[in-house]
């Protein structure tokens, strides 16, 4: 524990906490406490330094676009320069408060698309890009173009080191399809079945045998491919994971694959705890979230009001965040706009052990809209939790720091 009189934290004044029923007692802070702080970000980043050098395992931001239009609560008409002089200085800060295994996801459209990613090339080594992820954000027709409807938009996404790219939980329409049972249940989880013969395969003597079924029939290695070979088979078959049925005369040959294993095993972690299968985050985010479900997102919590536009839905950065962080790392969002990210921690850590936010956003309207949408997070969810808010100072000595 720590106290707002720590002199790491002298940049900031104006100290708050909130929990779900609003503004409580500040007593005491913790590094490890949720933030919410008012001011330039490119000043607070640099205030963070000495504190989170090396500790931020994620960051997610959502920039202005530079679109040149106003659609925006903040200034999006930069000349090209400016803006990428506005990223450039943003994000060779940012680097600092990444782990070795840090991710930074940052979202953009075709406007400076290209020119993030070389700019991205240049601070983070072009050798530590990961991908340029697709977004899907809306469906149909997209009447507002005036000539190809765009659909998409982009997440560029780099590790500062090491890789810090994690598989994502499965969801619930593939977990339901292990809908099997058997004395494996309790370490294995429920199975699925899939047919062992596959003429599509790239053709191997090693997968044509015999297979003798439960009444003698013999289904011969001419007719049929298999999925593995003999040996393979056989340790299938001895330990139950081999399902002979039989339609009308016709037998088929099936094979057991269990929720809990990943590629045939149980994976224990460090602590011999079960790690749970998941699957790769696809570079194509099709059928994460749309815009419009950020607006339903936002709308839940204010009474059917919109007092943001465009904010980015709670699921995709759900997706996001459970991609590059595991509980107990710290996300970091310094254009936290609406403050979608630290609903998405907050959600997040209903179902799993807590992650930790850190929002920054200069606008006024984190008072209006930020704040409030995070204490109604909590209502919302009925958390436990709260956060604390304060501001940067405007004195700028302490950017020697950097």
């Amino acid at each position: 524990m720590t106290t707002k009189n720590n002199p790491e934290l002298t940049a900031f004044i104006n100290w708050k906490r909130y929990n779900k029923n609003g503004q409580t007692e500040l007593i005491d802070i913790s590094f490890q406490d949720n933030f919410i702080i008012k001011g330039n970000n490119l000043n607070t980043l640099k205030a963070l330094v000495p504190i989170y050098r090396n500790k931020i395992k994620l960051i997610c931001i959502d920039p202005p676009y530079n679109t040149g239009g106003n659609k925006f609560n903040y200034n999006d008409n930069y000349g090209h320069s400016a803006w990428l002089t506005f990223m450039e200085e943003r994000l060779i800060v940012a680097r600092k408060l990444l782990t070795e295994d840090g991710i930074i996801y940052i979202h953009c459209d075709d406007q400076e698309n290209a020119y993030l990613k070389v700019l991205c090339d240049k601070i983070f080594g072009r050798e530590h890009f990961i991908t340029n992820l697709i977004w899907r954000k809306k469906a149909g027709g997209a009447n507002d173009s005036n000539d190809i409807a765009v659909e998409h938009e982009y997440i560029l996404a780099y590790r500062k080191n090491k890789n810090g790219i994690y598989k994502i939980p499965l969801d619930a329409k593939t977990i339901a399809s292990y809908k099997y049972e058997d004395d494996k249940l309790k370490t294995h989880g429920k199975y699925k079945i899939k047919d062992l013969n596959d003429p599509s395969l790239s053709d191997s003597t090693g997968l044509h045998y015999d297979i003798k079924c439960p009444n003698g029939i013999i289904l011969k290695a001419n007719e049929h491919q298999w999925k593995c070979n003999k040996k393979t088979f056989n340790e299938r078959l001895k330990d139950n994971r081999i399902i002979f049925k039989k339609n009308r005369d016709i037998w088929k040959v099936y094979y057991k694959i269990y929720l809990n294993e990943q590629r045939g095993k149980l994976v224990y972690d460090e602590d011999e705890k079960l790690i749970p299968r998941g699957r790769n985050l696809s570079s194509i985010l099709y059928n994460v979230a749309l815009n419009k479900d950020g607006t339903t997102d936002i709308k839940n919590l204010f009474d059917g009001e919109k007092p943001f536009s465009y904010p980015k839905p709670v699921k995709l950065l759900k997706t996001l965040i459970q991609s590059a962080s595991k509980p107990g790392d710290i996300v970091l969002d310094f254009f936290a706009g609406s403050g979608t990210t630290g609903q998405a921690i907050l959600e997040l850590n209903q179902e799993f052990e807590r992650r930790q936010f850190i929002l920054i956003e200069q606008m006024d309207y984190i008072n209006d809209v930020t704040v409030p949408r995070i204490i109604k997070s909590l209502d919302f969810y009925n958390s436990e939790e709260s956060f604390v808010y304060c501001e940067l100072q405007q004195d700028e000595n302490f950017r020697s720091v950097v």
